[in-house]
């Protein structure tokens, strides 16, 4: 990035949030949505051009939003939190693609990764019902455990990773509102 481009971010970022430097500003965001530009016209809020994956990002503080924003941008400030945010999002997305092209998902790193899976359990997709006795956390436990697993599941076990992929986070994932 040139330095008029991150000059053009650093503006941007410090006008919508209430510190008044980079790096206290910088603290101040999430993301919050990603949508996708096949055409690959998008353009970022520092100017560059040629984004394919465009980013929302909210001020926590401001409420304010800058949008579209490239993932090398985000990388920019430098927040653990933002950077896991943004590849988090981004499987997510293919997570999507993969249920829409009704290719068959399995709990593997070509579809998952622990960062999504938390991911998913942050934002809701893991409800308390009957069969985790009311403890959807119960769910997402298990299916971590299962991806850092290094055994093969058993056939009750699968049939339960098959149940949660395709009618607990097949849905979720289906409706996810961060997702244009």
């Amino acid at each position: 990035m040139t330095s008029h481009n991150f000059q053009t971010l650093r503006g941007s970022v410090i006008a919508e949030s209430r510190a008044n430097t980079w790096a206290a500003a910088v603290e101040e965001w999430e993301v919050i949505g990603l949508e996708e530009d096949p055409t690959a016209t998008g353009m970022c809020v520092c100017g560059n051009t040629g984004l394919r994956y465009l980013y929302t990002i909210r001020n926590s503080m401001t409420g304010q939003e800058l949008s579209p924003i490239g993932s090398v941008c985000v990388e920019y400030f430098e927040v653990v939190e933002l950077t896991e945010s943004v590849s988090a999002l981004r499987r997510l997305f293919d997570l999507r693609a993969a249920f829409i092209d009704r290719r068959t998902v399995t709990l593997t790193t070509d579809y998952f990764s622990r960062a999504l899976l938390a991911d998913l359990w942050e934002h809701g997709a893991f409800p308390d019902n009957d069969y985790n006795r009311g403890n959807g956390e119960r769910d997402y436990q298990f299916l971590l455990d299962w991806f850092n697993s290094r055994s093969e599941p058993n056939t009750k076990e699968r049939q339960k990773i098959w149940v949660l992929i395709n009618k607990t986070i097949k849905p979720f994932v289906l409706a996810d509102q961060r997702l244009s």
